[in-house]
């Protein structure tokens, strides 16, 4: 019996117990490696179920012969924390967050020294499209920072839901301080770098990113992701060859699917309604927003199918906008019916230009957009959408209202010259 470095009980031999301690530490900051230290762990110990229910997590061409290991082995596995852990990640990687919904719950209740396990509970919360979704968040790290104390994986979580609540000198102080501690964490710079771009510090905010950028391990799973904030700031100040240059370099071979839908996508769409790009122009040879067929068939979440959405929208794909809106009703995914179908008309009407219709769908749905997940910097982009529909559909006084609350909140010179054509004429 050992202790891994975080307190938790478990069965693995101290080398395997390291490995295992690595490969966790590299998951919460979003360091490269993991699943090498995973694997690492399984050679230590052959023998250790949760070693290989992790390497499953990370690395996801292994996860059917990991799980099938880790599930032979968990009846040997020697501590209930083992137990819990391993299923908990099984269900996750076999059926999705909606069916280790409650699973995953109850272990971060019962382990609240796990942060990796408590951080996949709390990501399950973050989607689930409740309406109390801040809350319920915090509530999920609460136990971890009674015992684990100001953690920098612990500083940054709960600092995101600091600065998606607008407590921006908290959430600095939060991601400074667990820099601090790990100056290399790409979580701790990925919360700094949502504050930078909430406050609108971009030239200095681009500035520091850009460094911190170049230190990052190549093979981290942010690495496409901190580029995407990158290229916010370069659109915010203006500078638009820099954003072209940015969203080409994202699109570069090698992307995968999802961070064309997620990162590519918004960018495109966002570069189209500033002007950098016509409006049938795309530097992506056609990859950006173009989701996976299975997601059409049955969305992961609500965070995932608003970026779905966007990115059917910026291929012009008004039809499969509307299938997706009809299908919605029978996926299992939290709001599905009630914000996903509506998202998908109003952006088919948008692009059908119909702009009035598009206008009334979307402004429906921003009180409620808060619940889909992601951040307020990534579901900016639907509000684009909609102060460009008004702009169009002859409503300037929601545009104008719109531009005049976000140049408040976080100005930028875009919305800056917009509402200055717009007050003027």
């Amino acid at each position: 019996m050992a202790l891994d470095a975080l307190g938790n009980d478990v069965s693995g031999s101290p080398q395997a117990v390291a490995h295992l301690d690595d490969a966790i530490d590299r998951s919460l900051r979003h360091d490269g490696g993991v699943a090498d230290a995973a694997r690492d762990a399984t050679r230590a110990d052959p023998s250790f179920a949760l070693a290989h229910a992790l390497l499953a997590l990370a690395e996801p061409s292994a996860a059917e012969q990991s799980l099938a290991s880790a599930r032979r082995l968990l009846v040997r596995a020697a501590t209930d924390y083992e137990r819990s852990a391993v299923q908990f990640i099984d269900l996750l990687v076999t059926g999705g967050m909606w069916a280790a919904h409650d699973a995953g719950v109850a272990h971060a209740a019962a382990y609240p020294r796990d942060l990796l396990g408590v951080g996949l509970a709390a990501t399950i919360l973050e989607r689930s499209a409740r309406r109390d979704v801040h809350e319920a968040v915090l509530a999920t790290y609460q136990p971890s920072r009674r015992i684990l104390g100001d953690h920098p994986y612990l500083l940054c979580m709960v600092g995101f839901v600091e600065q998606e609540q607008g407590r921006f000198d908290e959430a600095g102080e939060m991601a400074h301080q667990a820099l601090r501690d790990q100056p290399d964490s790409v979580t701790a710079a990925h919360l700094l770098a949502h504050v930078h771009v909430e406050t609108a510090d971009h030239s200095a905010g681009l500035s520091w990113l850009d460094a911190f950028r170049r230190r990052m391990d190549p093979t981290g799973d942010y690495v496409h992701h901190m580029g995407w904030h990158a290229a916010l700031h370069t659109l915010a100040l203006g500078e638009q060859d820099a954003t072209l240059r940015r969203l080409e370099e994202l699109s570069a071979p090698g992307c995968d699917r999802f961070r064309h839908v997620v990162d590519n996508g918004t960018l495109l769409m966002r570069c189209r309604l500033c002007g950098i790009l016509g409006p049938a122009e795309d530097p992506t040879g056609g990859q950006a927003g173009d989701p996976p067929p299975e997601w059409l068939a049955d969305m992961p979440s609500m965070y995932v199918g608003f970026h779905t959405a966007v990115g059917l929208a910026v291929q012009g794909r008004a039809d499969d906008l509307r299938a997706l809106a009809r299908d919605a009703a029978h996926m299992t995914m939290p709001g599905a019916d009630e914000m996903l179908a509506p998202l998908c008309l109003a952006l088919a009407d948008y692009v059908e230009e119909r702009h009035g219709s598009a206008v009334d769908g979307l402004l429906a749905l921003r009180p409620s957009m808060y619940r889909w997940g992601g951040s307020r910097a990534q579901r900016d982009v639907v509000e684009d959408v909609l102060v460009d529909a008004a702009v169009r559909g002859e409503r300037p006084e929601v545009a104008v209202a719109l531009l005049s609350e976000r140049t408040q909140r976080r100005p930028n010179r875009w919305d800056e010259a917009s509402l200055v054509a717009l007050t003027a004429s």
